[in-house]
């Protein structure tokens, strides 16, 4: 079984979208008549939630190039 080349490159990406995602979402909360403290906190929630897992996906592609580097070091 071949193993996918992309696993690296795909997280950096989703991780970006999370993250543009986030941040978006994140810009556009503010507190206007109508708003409910519920959805709100739901709101913030959200994007810190959407933030979050945009770096864990970075951090695990940075992990995965790491990995990626050693192996083909140890080859040569």
């Amino acid at each position: 079984m071949q193993k996918f080349d992309w696993y690296v490159h795909g997280l950096w990406i989703l991780g970006s979208a999370l993250g543009f995602a986030g941040s978006m979402l994140a810009s556009n909360m503010e507190w206007v008549e109508g708003t409910t403290a519920v959805s709100y906190s739901i709101a913030a929630l959200l994007s810190f939630l959407l933030i979050l897992v945009a770096g864990m996906c970075w951090i695990s592609a940075a992990v995965n190039a790491r990995q990626e580097e050693k192996k083909f070091c140890a080859c040569m």
